[in-house]
């Protein structure tokens, strides 16, 4: 029961995975930002994969697929950080519409972050102040997720030189840091949360 439960919830997350592949292989074909890709690359995704991870009632795979959503779709080849722009494309003119839609993103990004955490603690009785390793694994997620946002000339220059290996390993890397900071949830929650109490105090 347990195996096939799991099971489930693997096929829950790879079928919402597949919804935002299906969209941004839609806007890389098509190179065409209108309506329609609003709807099949951002819209259609993340109501269909949000819609099937709570229908799972798989609150953290619902909030980690939506922390990540938005660095999937911010820059290439989607552009949602340009919206407001569309069906031009542009970086910095104008400078202020592609600056406010980078502040939303990443803001949504960091609120389904606590939202992830939050949820991999209930019930364990840790305060996020007594769970850094998950808090620092959330945030390396973060981080990873916008690294190319990073203004270092080096990275900068892979990602002119190499900008899809390097959209792959940040994604990835991001991907992984979720898997961890959930994974050290969840040992804390064996740990600790029989008791119901934080880490350390005695039952």
């Amino acid at each position: 029961m347990i195996r096939r439960t799991a099971l489930y919830e693997f096929s829950a997350v790879l079928a919402a995975s597949a919804f935002v592949l299906a969209g941004v292989l839609y806007a890389e074909v098509t190179q065409v930002y209108d309506t329609t890709t609003l709807f099949v690359s951002v819209l259609l995704p993340v109501a269909a994969g949000s819609a099937l991870l709570w229908a799972r009632k798989e609150r953290i795979a619902l909030f980690a697929f939506l922390s990540l959503f938005w660095a999937v779709i911010d820059d290439a080849p989607v552009f949602f950080d340009s919206v407001l722009t569309w069906p031009e494309v542009t970086r910095f003119n104008p400078f202020l519409p592609r600056l406010y839609m980078n502040i939303v993103i990443h803001a949504l990004t960091i609120l389904f972050l606590y939202l992830m955490i939050h949820e991999s603690l209930r019930g364990t009785g840790v305060r996020l102040r007594n769970a850094p390793g998950v808090v620092a694994l959330a945030s390396a997620a973060f981080i990873f997720a916008y690294a190319q946002n990073i203004p270092l000339a080096a990275i900068q220059n892979a990602v002119e030189s190499s900008w899809f290996p390097f959209d792959v390993a940040e994604k990835s890397a991001s991907i992984l840091c979720l898997c961890l900071a959930v994974w050290k949830a969840t040992r804390l929650r064996e740990v600790g949360g029989n008791a119901g109490e934080p880490i350390g105090v005695p039952g």
